[in-house]
Order: C-alpha cells, then structure tokens, then sequence
C-alpha cells in the first residue's frame, strides 16, 4: 500500500500522499530491521556484521543496479542528457544530500534519495545496536534520540530557515522516522506499552480510528497549504500512527476489517514493493504520455507496466541473488536463512 501511494501520488491524483508512502516504508524498515537483529541476537548470543551487511547487499544492490543501467540506457536511446552529480550520487547512495543541496532535477533517479536514506540507516544502526548491547539501553537511546531530532528539526524549520528540500531529504531529519520503527520493535519485544497496545488492539475498528488519523494528518497538510506544518508537525505524528497501525495490522490479520491485506495479489504486491518503487519513476510519465488522450487507460496501462517490470525484476533478478545469497552464508557463516523477500517478522508477543 506504502509503494501503491508512491504510484498513485506520481501519475497525478491530487489527494494521494505520496510523502506519507514513504513516511510509511521508512518506519517499516526501521521496524523490521530492528526486529530480526533482536531475533538473529537472542538465537545466536550475538549478531554479525558482515552476515547483516551481506544480507543487506544481495537483497538491496541487485535490483537497485538493474534498474540504474537500465535508467542511464533509456536516457542515452532517447537522447537525454544523463545528469552525472546526480547519477554519481545514485550509484554510491548519498542522493539524499545531492538533491537536498542541489535541488532535484527530476529524472528517472530522483526517487533514490530515499533508497540512500535506507542505506544509511543500514550502514549505522547494526553498530548502534550492538554498542548499546542490551534492549533497555536500546529503548532508553531511542526514546532520548527521537525528542532531540524532533527539536533539531523544529530549529532548522523555524530558526535556520533551511531548504524544504533539505529537511525531505536529509538523512539527519528524516532519521527518525526509522528509528520510530527501530523503537516500536525494541518495545514489543520488551513488553514495553503494554497498556496502549491493549487499547490499540481492543477492538478490530481501532485499526479504522488509527487510518482515519493518519487521514487526519494528510488532510491537515493539504489544508495548510505549506510545508512547515508537514516538517515540524506531521513528522512528529505521522510516524507514531503508523507504527501503531503496523501493530493493529499484525494483530488483527484474521478479520475481515484486514483481510484484504492478506488476499493472495496483495501480498504478491508486498513481494514487487520494493522493484515497484524503482520502476515508477521510470514509467509514470512516458506511458501516461502515449495515453494522454484517454487518461483513465493510461493510470491502468501505468499501473500495468509498472506491475509488469516490477515482476521481472523480482524473478529474474531479485530470486536469483537470494538464492544465490543462501548459499554465500551458508559457504562463509554455516547457515543460511531461507529464501524470503526478507521482510518476515516472524510471530508477535501478545497484545
């Protein structure tokens, strides 16, 4: 759904938030992440860097620098300038500062910014992590961290005055939204807040006052008609609702208010979000471009395409390097995970 927001935010519908997709993948990554370091801790004794970083490279690299080459042969064939700072700032994922510094120039490599914030995250948490050795201190250095980054952030909104572009892009003012992510698996797996996720998980129509919050949110933004009440307030608040609605999510998977994101297609979708956030960038604008004249076929033919090159790229590039990944871990480490999309969080305490 983050990725379809994405899509839907960049063929051109008005009131889809785009922004908060990626708000959205943000928290999950962090989530996510911080969920399988604890796991991969409390069945080893300890976690590995290189096994992490190894992971992280054969699901992250391969499709991302498919999907490069295949942006910089598009450019060349169609008699494009190829932006070099920017393609250069692609290829080693520091985008983010690029075009928080320079402004984005609007190509098919715009959308990486956020892939190099991921990347960086990747990069600092693992060792953050480890230095901090239990989940308590865990907890307490997040729970420290994300109040001072809110207020950073306030300072660089309403007394440096910095680009809007900056505070987008930068790693250091979306940091934490991840480590909102980071937090809420520290939580859970502490037993932490158990009062609030019994409340949040009261009832199967709470998963529907905590979307309609998040609605609340965005309609804010769009009311506000400006960006400050985005970066000093929906920054803060955004975040926290999402991380709730992920433990609601979870929680309620059997019931029929969420059983549609168990349907078959849907989780297939799940498996394509990570190439169909590539792939977007590339096909938006040309295929709607040829269906210009019949712009509901186009969104179909769009969204088709999209879904169509975001398949292949899954089968035939991301399939075969996790394969190839297990048997990498199993030659260095011993023991390889089973080949997943990596995105299993395995079961939750009870709520």
């Amino acid at each position: 759904m983050a990725a379809l927001l994405v899509v839907f935010d960049h063929i051109g519908f008005r009131f889809v938030p785009g922004g908060l997709g990626v708000l959205a993948f943000f928290v999950l990554s962090g989530f996510l992440i911080t969920w399988l370091l604890i796991g991969e801790e409390e069945r080893m004794s300890s976690i590995s860097l290189p096994r992490f970083y190894l992971r992280r490279a054969f699901r992250i690299f391969p499709a991302f620098y498919v999907y490069f080459v295949v942006v910089l042969f598009v450019t060349v064939a169609t008699h494009h300038r190829i932006n070099v700072p920017q393609a250069f700032s692609a290829a080693f994922y520091f985008t983010n500062y690029y075009q928080a510094i320079f402004g984005d120039p609007n190509t098919g490599l715009s959308h990486t910014w956020s892939l190099a914030v991921e990347e960086q995250f990747y990069l600092l948490w693992p060792l953050g992590f480890l230095m901090l050795r239990t989940n308590g201190r865990r907890f307490t250095a997040l729970a420290i961290a994300i109040p001072v980054l809110w207020v950073y952030r306030e300072l660089l909104v309403f007394v440096v005055h910095a680009p809007q572009s900056y505070i987008y892009e930068a790693f250091d003012t979306r940091a934490d939204h991840l480590l909102v992510g980071c937090l809420l698996a520290v939580s859970l797996r502490g037993g932490r807040f158990q009062r609030l996720w019994k409340l949040a998980c009261s009832s199967p129509t709470m998963v529907l006052a905590t979307a309609s919050l998040i609605a609340a949110c965005e309609a804010m933004k769009f009311a506000s008609g400006g960006f400050d009440y985005r970066d000093s307030v929906e920054f803060v608040i955004a975040p926290a609702l999402i991380a709730i609605l992920i433990v609601q999510l979870i929680a309620f998977d059997a019931h029929r208010v969420t059983a549609p994101f168990n349907w078959g297609w849907m989780r297939y979708l799940g498996l394509l979000s990570y190439s169909i956030y590539l792939y977007q960038q590339l096909l938006v604008w040309p295929v709607m471009k040829v269906f210009r004249s019949h712009p509901t076929l186009g969104i179909v033919a769009t969204v088709t395409a999209i879904i169509i090159a975001a398949a292949g790229s899954y089968h035939f590039v991301e399939r075969p390097f996790l394969r190839l990944r297990s048997r990498v871990e199993r030659a260095f480490f011993g023991v390889a995970a089973p080949v997943t999309d990596g995105s299993s969080t395995g079961p939750l305490p009870a709520v």
